[in-house]
This record gives C-alpha cells, structure tokens and sequence, in this order.
C-alpha cells in the first residue's frame, strides 16, 4: 500500500498542493496538519493529484473543505492530474463541477478556474 504524503510548493500567487498515495479517511489527518496552518491571503491552490491511487469519502471531503476556505479567503482552487479510479469519484459525486474541467491535465503550469459556485 503506497505511503501517503503532501508536498507544498508556495509562491506569492499560488499554492501547489502535491499529494500522493491513498487519499483516504486516515490520510485526512496528515492532509489537514499540513494544510491547515497555511496563510491562503488570496491565493489560488492547486491539488496535485498526479500520485494520488485511491480516495474514498474522506478523502473527498477534505478536498471539499480545503476549497471552501480557499474560496472563502478570495483565491480559487482546481484539481489537476487526477487519475481515472480517482476522477470517477469526482464525477460520481458531482465534485469534479465544483473543481473545474481539467483534471485530467498536469499540475505544471497550472491556471486556477474562477472561484464561483
């Protein structure tokens, strides 16, 4: 089973969240740890989710709420890199409208989506 980590990359305009391994209810904790004490001021997130194999109901929902305070501090975030296992999830639950259309793409020169809805 793939060990899960987070990777941050900050610049002034945009986060970089790189994830890997299961992003499932007992990664959440490490997930909120790392995330949690970020200063968003504004700043758009993108969610890597490149090396991410599984994620379940938990896993969702961390990534629900991470983007409601993204959006809730004036920034937007989208998901990038997600693979099909990962992307059905989305789909199924109606997630992926909430993140934008290119979850398919890379995380390299990503452009965060307007942050409405």
């Amino acid at each position: 089973m793939p060990v899960f980590d987070v990777r941050i990359s900050d610049s002034p305009t945009q986060i970089v969240l790189a994830l890997s391994g299961e992003l499932d209810f007992p990664a959440c904790s490490r997930a909120v740890a790392v995330t949690g004490p970020l200063a968003l001021g504004g700043r758009d997130l993108t969610a890597d989710l490149t090396q991410v194999w599984f994620m379940d109901a938990g896993g969702l929902g961390m990534l629900m709420r991470l983007r409601q305070r993204v959006v809730a501090g004036g920034g937007a975030m989208d998901l990038r890199g997600a693979r099909p296992q990962v992307q059905r999830v989305l789909e199924l639950t109606g997630a992926d409208g909430r993140f934008g259309s290119a979850l398919t793409d890379s995380a390299d020169g990503a452009v965060a989506l307007p942050h409405g809805g």
